[in-house]
């Protein structure tokens, strides 16, 4: 699950984290956000700029420096777009359009991007050194991005 800290409400409680180098490449394309069965967000560990190129729907996108912190969103990005980036962004975050706004996520809050992880997403994770502890969680926060 994804859980802004400063708004106190779910950003995504079924995001998908794009690890593979096709993840990363494909991302959304050819897929639909399904909240209810599936998933309603996609994340980009070590991504600062991602494409709409073979889109057919608009997405939001949120760009977090390397403490979760939101540097930057992107309402109903339109599909076909070459590239939306942001400097300094060590994460993006893709959601259905309206899903941003609806967490009432903005510019300078922060994001607890520690879901409940698969013991193979976890595995993944290790392996690509995106996990910093040994207790599967994503580089701990507390509300106001300083570690613990």
């Amino acid at each position: 699950m994804i859980f802004n800290l400063d708004s106190l409400r779910y950003v995504a409680r079924r995001p998908v984290w794009a690890l593979s180098w096709r993840q990363r490449l494909f991302g959304m394309i050819g897929r639909r956000f399904d909240p209810e069965n599936g998933i309603d967000a996609m994340v980009f560990p070590r991504c600062g700029a991602v494409h709409t190129m073979w889109m057919s729907i608009p997405i939001d996108v949120i760009f977090l420096d390397s403490g979760s912190k939101v540097l930057k969103v992107c309402p109903r990005v339109k599909p076909w777009r070459f590239a939306v980036s942001c400097r300094g962004a060590s994460t993006v975050v893709e959601l259905p359009a309206g899903a941003a706004e609806e967490s009432g996520t903005e510019k300078g809050q922060h994001l607890n991007l520690n879901s409940t992880l698969s013991p193979e997403t976890i595995e993944k994770m290790r392996n690509r050194a995106i996990l910093k502890t040994e207790n599967a969680t994503i580089l701990p926060r507390e509300a106001g991005g300083r570690e613990e």
